[in-house]
Order: C-alpha cells, then sequence, then structure tokens
C-alpha cells in the first residue's frame, strides 16, 4: 500500500479517506456504480500522483469504509455537503479535482455555479459527455443483485482490455466492495419510489445542465476510447461548451481509463495540472 489510511467524522458522518505525497491538495473521487470506492478506483493512480501532491482519495457515503447514509431528499446533496465538510475539517482552501462519472458530473455541476461550494482549483474531469450516460448501458450498471454473477455484466460496461473486463480476480474486489455491510442496501434505496411521485424521474439520475459555459476554472475533459456509456459526440458536445477545456483520449481504455490505463492517465492530469501553476 502507497497510502495511510484515514477516518474523519464531520457534522457526524465518518468518511474513509486514502491519504498519501505532499505538495499542493488534490482531491481524488470516485464513480457512482455498484462496488465503487476510493481504492478500487485510484489505487494505481496514487503513487504517481503523490509523488507531485497531497492526495486524498475519498469515500462517498454509502460506499467503501464512509458511513452508509441514504438522503432521499437528494442523495448528491449529501455527497456535496460531506466533502465540503472534510475539506473545511482539514483546513483547504484551494484544491486540485479528478472526478469519473458520476463524480465528474458533480465537479462540472459545482464549478458551473457562481460561487462553487468545492474550492476547485482546477479539474480533470473522466468518463463524462453533454448528455446524460448512454441509457442501455447505465442500465447494465443499475441492475445488481447482489450476487457475484449478477456484478459480471458490469464488467463488459465498464472495461475494454480483458485484463480488466474478463479478470474474476478483479471481479471478486469489486464484489467485496459491494458486501460491505450497508453497502448495497444504501444504492438500491435510490431505485425507491413513492407512492405519490410514479412517473417522475428518477432522483439519482438527473439530467444535466444544458450550459456549462460558466464553468471559469482550468478543465481537463478525459474519455476512454471505448468507453460505452459516454459516446464520443456528446464528449466533445460538453468539450465544446466549456471555455478553454481541454479534451484528452485514452487509447485502449473503457469507460475508466485511470484503472486500464493509469500510467497514460496520470501523465495527462500531471500534465495538465502542472501547466495550470502547480
Amino acid at each position: 500500500m502507497n497510502w495511510a489510511e484515514r477516518h474523519l467524522v464531520v457534522d457526524g458522518c465518518a468518511t474513509h479517506y486514502l491519504e498519501a505525497g505532499d505538495g499542493p491538495p488534490l482531491v481524488l473521487l470516485h464513480g457512482g456504480e455498484y462496488g465503487a470506492a476510493a481504492e478500487i478506483t485510484w489505487e494505481h493512480c496514487i503513487p504517481a500522483l503523490a509523488a507531485h501532491h497531497r492526495v486524498m482519495a475519498l469515500d462517498f457515503v454509502g460506499y467503501g469504509h464512509s458511513d452508509k447514509l441514504r438522503d432521499f431528499g437528494g442523495q448528491r446533496r449529501l455527497m456535496l455537503r460531506q466533502v465540503s465538510g472534510v475539506l473545511r475539517a482539514l483546513r483547504i482552501e484551494s484544491a486540485y479535482f479528478i472526478g469519473t462519472s458520476l463524480s465528474g458530473r458533480m465537479l462540472l455541476d459545482v464549478a458551473n455555479k457562481p460561487a462553487p461550494v468545492w474550492p476547485i482549483r482546477a479539474m480533470a474531469v473522466a468518463g463524462i459527455g453533454l448528455a446524460a450516460p448512454a441509457e442501455a448501458a447505465r442500465k447494465v450498471l443499475e441492475d445488481f443483485d447482489g450476487t457475484l454473477a449478477g456484478l459480471r455484466p458490469s464488467m463488459d460496461v465498464l472495461f475494454h482490455d480483458p485484463r480488466w473486463r474478463d479478470s474474476e480476480e478483479y471481479l471478486r474486489r469489486r464484489y467485496d466492495f459491494c458486501a460491505i455491510p450497508g453497502a448495497w442496501e444504501t444504492a438500491a434505496a435510490g431505485s425507491l419510489r413513492s407512492p405519490m411521485r410514479r412517473g417522475e424521474n428518477r432522483p439519482h439520475v438527473r439530467p444535466p445542465a444544458r450550459d456549462y459555459g460558466g464553468i471559469a476554472v482550468p478543465t481537463c475533459l478525459i474519455r476512454g476510447e471505448h468507453d460505452r456509456l459516454v459516446p464520443d459526440g456528446t464528449w466533445r458536445e460538453l468539450a465544446a461548451q466549456i471555455p478553454g477545456a481541454v479534451a484528452v483520449t485514452v487509447a485502449g481504455s473503457g469507460h475508466y481509463p485511470q484503472i486500464e490505463r493509469a500510467a497514460a492517465f496520470t501523465e495527462t492530469v500531471l500534465d495538465f495540472f502542472k501547466q495550470e501553476g502547480s
């Protein structure tokens, strides 16, 4: 292991995170699929990133080893408060951020506000386009019955390289994170619908903002060449909206280039952050 395990309780919520390195703070945020967590998302990137930054990779509430909490009025709102609370407790007033998939969308939405609630100095966002993720692929990720066999189809959606997509060992590692007490229940609760709200859009699948032209922080958009969730066209449409955005395609990767092509991914983000003054 190339990091320290940390736990921090803020506003009654316990957050687990991994910390390594020294230098300008860099916050790593993971995706929202079953089995997502800081460790399994960023383990191959942390050593290289920590050579230049103080890296903090957080487990969102409901994931990994953080508290298993659900806000039925809006889970993303709870996640926003969680990250804000951690940064406040650690007295971090400015940080670089990397988000992927779910957290990538959150970064875009936060940065697009006139007064962002996170102190984003610059950000790299992977696995996100202007439109919502491709519906057929997204449904595969959402349809998980809690069994090892039920998790296997998600591997075809997330990964392109057979070393990851077809790995039984890696599948079992992801399943272990799904099996942490409360993890499946917290995620599955997002599909519950009140009889009084039938017919409405699910609260955890929100349409993206129509215009990301309000983003003023330096932004690098990264897409895996074979991402089944994010078509190339919608990714390029997003890049065209953000002033000065840098768009980079990682060859030979699916939805998670930080896992399948970690060296290329970290080289891309470190070069970008260096240009932005880190």
